[in-house]
C-alpha cells in the first residue's frame, strides 16, 4: 500500500513545487514588465493575478505537502483539524484571483480613456509644439522686419535734411535730428538738458502761440512761416507742419513737426523783387534824370554869371546854387544808379580799393573824429573780376552810412578773407545805433532813407546793391549782438589765369 502511494505522493509534492516555481516566475516576470511600463493597466493586471496566484501556489503547496507529511507519520487527524484552514486560504486566495479578473475590464476601461486621453494630449502637444515653434518663426521675422523699419525710420530721421522734431504734451522737445541742431543752433544736449520746446527757437512769442491756438484746435498746422532766432542772433526763416500722436495704447500724447528753413527761397523772391524793382526804376529814372539835367545845367549857369556880375542878390543867388547842385547829385545818383554796366571789368584787387577809399575819406570833416579800422588777412590778394570805381563807390556809400550811424565819435571796422569755396569776403562794422527790425525789408529800396529831409537821397544802398549784384555777388546786413550793424558783401574770387 505504502509502495504504490509513492508516486503519488512524489507527483503531489513535486507539482505543488512546480507550482510554486511557475507562480514565482509569472510574478517575477510581472514586475519586470510593470517596472517597465508603470502606466500600463495590463502589466498591472497581470502583476495582480501573478499574486493571486502566488498566494494560491503557496498556499496548496504548502497544505498538499503537510497533508503527506502528516498522513505519513500517521497523524492524519490533525490534517483533519487543518484541513479546513488550508481550503479557506485556497478558497480566499482563489476568490481574489476571481475578483481581479472580474474588476478588470472595468481597469481596463478606465486605462483605455486615459490612454486615449493621453493620446490627445500627446497630440495636442505636438499641435502645440508646431504653433509654437511657428509662432517662433512669426515672433523672429517679425522681430527682423520691426528692426529693418525702426532702422529705416532712424536713417530717415537722422538724414533727413528737413528738421524733424518730437515733442511731448507739453511741447519740451525729447527727440531732433542733426538737421534741427544745424538750424536752431543748440546741441542736441543743451536742448533736452535745459528741456528747451518750440517756444525757445521762435523770435516773437505772438507767433508762438498763434501756433500753439492751432494746435490745441485742431490738433495740426500746415505750412505755418515763421521766424527762429538763433543764438548767434540771426534770423531764419522755417515752414512749419506738425500734427499730434496719440500713440500706442498707455502712451502718453506727443507732437511731430517737420520744419524747412526757407531762408533761401525767402531771401531769393526778395532779389527776385528788389531786381525788379531796380529795373523798373533804372529804365524810369534814366529819362528823368536826362529831362531834368539839362534845365538844371541852364539854372546853374545863369546863377553863375549872376554871381559874377556882383548884381547885389549874392545871398540869395548862393542859396540857388546849392539846391541846384543837390539837385544835380540826385540826378547823377539816379543816372549812375541806372547804368548797366557800362563801365569796364578786369581784375581788381579789393585790399587795394578798400586802402585807397580810406585813404580819400580820411581827411573829410565827418570822418575826423571816427576810428576805422582794417582787419585783411595775411594771404595773396583778393582778386575779383569787376569794376574798381563802382566797388569803390559801394565802400564809400557803407562807409558814410556807418559814419552817420555812430556820430561824432565812434569805430568802423572793415575786413576782408577769402573762404575755402572761393568767395571774397567784405564786412563793415560799426558800433551806431543799428538798424530797426521793421527797416530791414526796405534798407535796399530806393529813396528809403531814415535820414532827416536833406541829408540822405535813399539812393546810396540801392545803388551799391545794383553793384555788387552786377558784379555776380551778393550784400546782406545784420545786427550786432552788442550794437551796431554789419554789412557783409559777398565777391566771387578770380584767380590768376595760367
Amino acid at each position: 500500500m505504502i509502495i504504490s502511494f509513492i508516486p503519488i505522493l512524489v507527483v503531489d509534492v513535486l507539482g505543488s513545487v512546480a507550482m510554486v516555481v511557475i507562480a514565482l516566475l509569472c510574478l517575477y516576470k510581472a514586475r519586470i514588465l510593470r517596472s517597465m511600463d508603470p502606466d500600463n493597466a495590463v502589466f498591472l493586471y497581470l502583476l495582480w493575478i501573478s499574486t493571486g496566484f502566488m498566494i494560491f501556489a503557496l498556499s496548496r503547496s504548502f497544505g498538499h505537502i503537510l497533508k503527506q507529511f502528516l498522513i505519513l507519520t500517521s497523524n492524519g487527524a490533525t490534517w483533519h483539524a487543518i484541513t479546513s484552514y488550508s481550503g479557506s486560504v485556497n478558497t480566499v486566495s482563489f476568490m481574489l484571483v476571481g475578483l481581479i479578473t472580474l474588476f478588470f475590464n472595468q481597469s481596463w476601461n478606465i486605462n483605455e480613456k486615459i490612454l486615449s486621453g493621453r493620446k490627445k494630449l500627446e497630440d495636442t502637444h505636438i499641435k502645440l509644439m508646431d504653433l509654437n515653434q511657428t509662432l517662433e518663426h512669426k515672433v523672429v521675422a517679425r522681430t527682423e522686419m520691426l528692426t529693418s523699419s525702426e532702422h529705416k525710420a532712424r536713417r530717415i530721421f537722422e538724414q533727413s535734411l528737413d528738421t524733424i522734431v518730437v515733442t511731448d504734451e507739453g511741447f519740451k522737445i525729447s527727440e531732433i535730428n542733426q538737421a534741427g541742431v544745424t538750424l536752431t543752433g543748440y546741441q542736441r544736449k543743451e536742448m533736452l538738458e535745459k528741456k528747451m520746446g518750440l517756444k525757445d527757437f521762435m523770435s516773437l512769442e505772438s507767433e508762438w502761440e498763434k501756433i500753439r491756438g492751432l494746435l490745441e484746435t485742431h490738433e495740426y498746422i500746415l505750412n505755418e512761416e515763421t521766424d527762429f532766432l538763433r543764438p548767434d542772433r540771426n534770423l531764419v526763416r522755417v515752414l512749419i507742419t506738425g500734427g499730434v500722436d496719440y500713440g500706442a495704447f498707455g502712451c502718453g500724447k506727443t507732437f511731430h513737426f517737420i520744419i524747412k528753413n526757407i531762408n533761401d527761397k525767402r531771401q531769393m523772391e526778395q532779389q527776385i523783387a528788389q531786381a525788379d524793382k531796380l529795373a523798373a526804376l533804372g529804365e524810369l529814372s534814366a529819362g528823368v534824370a536826362h529831362e531834368i539835367n539839362n534845365p538844371l545845367g541852364i539854372i546853374l549857369g545863369y546863377t553863375q554869371l549872376m554871381l559874377k556880375e556882383n548884381s547885389g542878390f549874392e545871398e540869395d543867388l548862393k542859396i540857388i546854387e546849392k539846391h541846384v547842385k543837390n539837385c544835380k547829385t540826385v540826378v547823377s545818383d539816379l543816372l549812375s544808379f541806372s547804368r548797366k554796366g557800362s563801365l569796364e571789368k578786369s581784375r581788381v584787387d579789393v585790399t587795394t580799393v578798400i586802402d585807397g577809399v580810406i585813404k580819400f575819406l580820411a581827411n573829410h570833416t565827418d570822418f575826423r573824429n571816427v576810428d576805422i579800422q582794417t582787419g585783411h588777412a595775411p594771404q595773396d590778394p583778393l582778386m575779383i573780376y569787376g569794376n574798381g570805381q563802382e566797388l569803390a563807390q559801394v565802400i564809400i556809400n557803407l562807409l558814410i552810412n556807418a559814419c552817420h550811424a555812430v556820430g561824432k565819435k565812434g569805430k568802423i571796422e572793415i575786413e576782408t578773407k577769402q573762404t575755402q569755396n572761393n568767395l571774397v569776403i567784405i564786412t563793415v562794422k560799426d558800433n551806431g545805433t543799428g538798424i530797426r527790425k521793421k527797416h530791414f525789408s526796405r534798407i535796399f529800396d530806393p529813396f528809403f532813407t531814415t535820414k532827416p529831409v536833406g541829408q540822405g537821397t535813399g539812393l546810396g544802398l540801392s545803388v551799391g546793391y545794383g553793384i555788387i549784384r552786377r558784379h555776380g555777388g551778393d550784400i546782406t546786413v545784420r545786427n550786432r549782438k552788442e550794437r551796431g550793424a554789419v554789412f557783409t558783401i559777398t565777391l566771387p574770387f578770380a584767380p590768376q589765369k595760367r
